[in-house]
């Protein structure tokens, strides 16, 4: 397996055509011709992990918050997965999504937009991860994909770089979006501190959808109705881009049933973290959570890989 500690180091492994660079921080993975896969060393530590009691918009599932450990580093992903490089994984793989193989006759197809009629909707087949309903170029973030296809597409990326490649735990998801702040934003407690920093519900959205714009909008126009290029707006202290909007970001952990104080339906539930670009201002807080079934996919829901060193 390779190794590559946190210190400078470059290496070359023709063979394979991978090509990684690191430095104190941060580590670059060329596979193939595509995009390079990015990463952020995220260091061990203790952070306040869920929303105080004074968070109006908190949901009872995200509380009480509590003092968390993050006894190991790991590597974040710099970006979400882009479409470029799950088409890459695709290519090498001839894998086909939940939505492209799901029979289920409610569920057969993806979840995308109507231009036509102005509004979301799904599962329908004419919606994956290669066309939610917009034009997307290979720098935008792969949407419509399950937790099912976020994992097997951690298998081959760990598979082609001999690292441990996997979806972030929720609570080193939520220490690495924070980095280091404790507001309901990591710019602050308002939400148009936002502006700049992420691309989420806003009054481009409802102007496209038809929709007003009400209390759950943010009350600015971030250029991008739909997805963005992924790293098109300004990262967090940490240096992590998309960490809150553009789409959610599947998390390793599982959950039995409807967490407490909910009214999800019953059985197991995967965790989606970050918000995105359609829903809602709670949403996009940085202890906002999110559960969707391990096969659910939609327009909004991409992925984020970890590396263990």
């Amino acid at each position: 397996m390779l190794k590559l500690p946190i210190h400078s180091i470059s290496l070359v492994l023709c063979s394979m055509n991978l090509w990684a660079e690191a430095n104190t921080n941060q580590l670059s993975l060329r596979v193939g011709a595509g995009r390079a896969f990015e990463f952020i060393w995220i260091k061990p530590g203790q952070f306040m992990m869920g929303a105080p009691d004074s968070d109006k918009l908190a949901a009872a599932y995200e509380k009480p918050q509590r003092l968390v450990q993050i006894e190991q580093g790991f590597y974040l992903g710099k970006t979400t997965v882009t479409l470029g490089q799950f088409r890459q994984f695709v290519l090498e793989t001839g894998y086909k999504t939940d939505a492209e193989t799901d029979q289920r006759p409610r569920y057969r197809g993806g979840h995308g937009y109507n231009a036509t009629r102005h509004r979301f909707e799904g599962y329908y087949p004419q919606y994956t991860w290669r066309d939610p309903g917009w034009p997307m170029t290979d720098a935008f973030p792969v949407c419509d994909v399950s937790w099912n296809d976020a994992l097997a597409f951690c298998q081959w990326l760990g598979k082609k770089i001999m690292m441990k490649a996997r979806l972030p735990t929720e609570a080193e998801w939520e220490y690495a979006c924070r980095a280091g702040t404790t507001n309901t934003f990591f710019t602050g407690d308002d939400p148009a501190s936002l502006n700049g920093y992420a691309n989420v519900p806003d009054e481009s959205l409802r102007r496209e959808t038809r929709e007003p714009v009400d209390a759950s909008t943010f009350r600015f126009d971030d250029g991008y109705p739909f997805t963005a290029p992924v790293g098109s707006f300004k990262p967090n202290p940490w240096g992590l881009y998309d960490m809150i909007g553009n789409v959610f970001q599947w998390c390793a952990d599982e959950i039995p049933g409807p967490p407490p104080g909910s009214t999800l339906s019953p059985g197991v539930k995967r965790i989606l973290r970050g918000g995105c670009y359609n829903q809602n201002i709670e949403l996009c807080r940085c202890a906002a959570r999110g559960f969707a079934a391990p096969w659910g996919r939609y327009s909004y829901t991409g992925i984020r890989v970890a590396l263990t060193p």
